[in-house]
């Protein structure tokens, strides 16, 4: 593999070298038409897919404007009417969606009746009076919701493939935020802790794990089939006790045999694990070269830095609140800008290569990839994009006004938290029971709760209490930084 600690990559562009990975079915070059007329939707779809040699065009470039008529009464069967149709007009592949809303309290309503529930023409503000109306005597307690997205691809020879996708939330009392469309401003996501709506969350943290994105992802896990690699990818079996591995990669320890079929899930840290330096003291450190942050709380910083390093400071709240307050007030769009660029000019470059190949080989086996960082949403949603993972779990702070209130949303993910955290998302997005964590990757003794919660520890250049934790419960101890 590339030293992948050289490869400066394009922005958007995932850090993996993926030039002996997903390999597509089929060898040829494939023009896929996607039955939708929105060039966002669009976008997005092609975004997610990305599969080399494949290029995903809408009907309009191919001089289609008819639309089928959506009688289905499931998501399933409207996006296989879409689809077929799609197919049958141009002779091509053609992949389709249909998606909507799911409220417990209305009996599944509006469900396919999502874009039209206050009539026709499609009118979201309309939509979302309805719906607020029809919740007005509902308690927060049972205003629970769920968005579903089916997705349908009909293949050149008129073979289909379905998949479809969750997102489970709950309905607010009135409408926040400005981006998205459709019912994004009533929606309160579990998987972002209830505290926002979806028009209050950033499209590409939406993107990653929306209803859209896990359906497509679950259709593309279908149209590309997985090239050899040298750990024990997932096994389909029910009973995996004959499944066996070849090889095994340092770092990834074997898991053949030990799950049943569940979605297995891989947690990685980021200070000190996949980085060997600590975000946070770097920005620290060009909050001061900028002369943005006070010189006592810097001082503070530093007197804790020390005491961290030597294995005596587990509060990692302390260097957190510094740095809040020196962005109190700030803009948000600013403060955003400054910790975008510390990862991309300071951080992305000490990645560490064992770090990323280790990441790859999860990738290739076909696990889910989650970075649970107590570190800073700017920060990771790059680090997220450049691993290809599918999710992360990260400090967010408050913001009123296009401005930092100095608050953090919810309670940073550090020690028992990050195991609280991680269980919510999990069971959110897979629900209670379907899904495993197989391994989990920490450098500081308060990554303890997670680590011991996954099948296969590892403590990447520990500090010497998780050292000792780790010998002493026979975890595996992994050294990055030296190799």
């Amino acid at each position: 593999m590339a030293d992948l600690k050289q490869v400066t990559p394009a922005p958007d562009t995932p850090l993996i070298d993926k030039t002996t990975g997903d390999t597509p079915i089929g060898t040829a070059p494939k023009t896929v038409v996607v039955a939708t007329h929105n060039r966002h939707k669009l976008a997005e779809i092609r975004a997610i897919l990305n599969i080399e040699g494949w290029e995903f065009v809408s009907p309009d470039e191919l001089g289609v404007t008819e639309q089928p008529i959506e009688d289905a009464d499931t998501f399933a069967g409207n996006a296989l009417i879409k689809a077929r149709f799609a197919h049958k007009k141009t002779g091509k592949a053609a992949l389709a969606d249909d998606s909507g809303l799911v409220v417990d309290a209305l009996g599944g309503a509006p469900g396919v009746c999502s874009s039209r529930f206050a009539g026709e023409p499609t009118n979201d503000p309309a939509n979302n009076a309805k719906l607020l109306s029809e919740l007005v005597r509902v308690p927060a307690t049972e205003r629970t919701a769920h968005f579903v997205c089916s997705v349908a691809f009909v293949d050149e020879d008129s073979t289909e493939r379905l998949a479809e996708g969750r997102f489970d939330g709950r309905i607010a009392f009135e409408p926040h935020g400005k981006g998205g469309f459709g019912y994004d401003p009533l929606f309160l996501p579990d998987a972002f802790g209830g505290q926002r709506t979806l028009a209050q969350i950033a499209a590409e943290e939406k993107n990653v794990i929306s209803h859209r994105a896990r359906a497509l992802a679950h259709l593309k896990s279908q149209l590309v089939s997985p090239t050899t690699c040298s750990i024990a990818a997932p096994s389909s079996a029910t009973d995996t006790s004959e499944t066996t591995s070849t090889s095994h990669t340092p770092g990834i320890p074997n898991t053949a045999g030990d799950t049943m079929k569940k979605t297995e899930i891989v947690a990685f840290d980021f200070d000190g694990t996949l980085i060997d330096v600590s975000s946070p003291v770097r920005l620290i450190a060009r909050l001061n070269r900028d002369h943005i942050m006070p010189k006592k709380a810097i001082a503070k910083s530093a007197l804790w830095g020390a005491r961290y390093k030597l294995g005596k400071e587990l509060n990692q709240a302390k260097p957190r609140r510094y740095i809040f307050s020196s962005f109190k007030n700030f803009s948000a769009s600013d403060a955003n800008a400054i910790m975008k660029n510390l990862y991309l000019e300071e951080l992305r470059p000490r990645l560490l290569p064992p770090g990323l190949q280790c990441v790859e080989e999860h990738r290739r086996a076909g696990r889910t990839l989650v970075v649970v960082s107590a570190s800073f949403e700017p920060i990771i949603a790059e680090l997220a994009k450049d691993l290809g993972a599918q999710a992360y779990i990260c400090t967010r702070m408050e913001v009123v006004d296009g401005s930092y209130t100095g608050e953090t949303i919810g309670e940073p993910p550090e020690g028992e938290q990050k195991l609280l955290q991680f269980e919510q998302w999990a069971n959110a997005t897979y629900g209670s029971g379907n899904w495993v964590l197989t391994h989990a990757y920490g450098d500081h003794f308060s990554d303890v709760p997670l680590m011991a919660s996954a099948l296969h520890p590892v403590a990447v250049d520990p500090d010497r209490r998780l050292e000792a934790l780790a010998r002493e419960k026979s975890w595996e101890v992994a050294s990055w930084s030296d190799g």
